[in-house]
């Protein structure tokens, strides 16, 4: 599975949003490896990347803030 896929299995494995630890955890549960600080911010990059509410925003608008930015809490569109 890709970042992109994986993030996206997280959060449907979560009720379809979670805060980043949750997703983090999750993502760590559905890969069987620790996620090194690196990619963690992989992490993040990839759902501000496919999320309008983020400045990052490249296409495929996946995710949304769910309580605003930068609270650190991102659902599945």
């Amino acid at each position: 599975m890709t970042v992109l896929e994986t993030i996206i299995q997280s959060l449907k494995n979560l009720g379809g949003k979670a805060k980043y630890l949750e997703i983090y955890q999750e993502y760590e549960y559905i890969s069987q490896c620790k996620l090194t600080s690196g990619q963690k911010a992989g992490i993040r990059k990839c759902i501000e990347d496919h999320s309008s509410d983020s400045e990052n925003f490249k296409g495929d608008d996946i995710f949304y803030s769910v309580e605003g930015k930068g609270k650190g809490v991102w659902g599945l569109k």
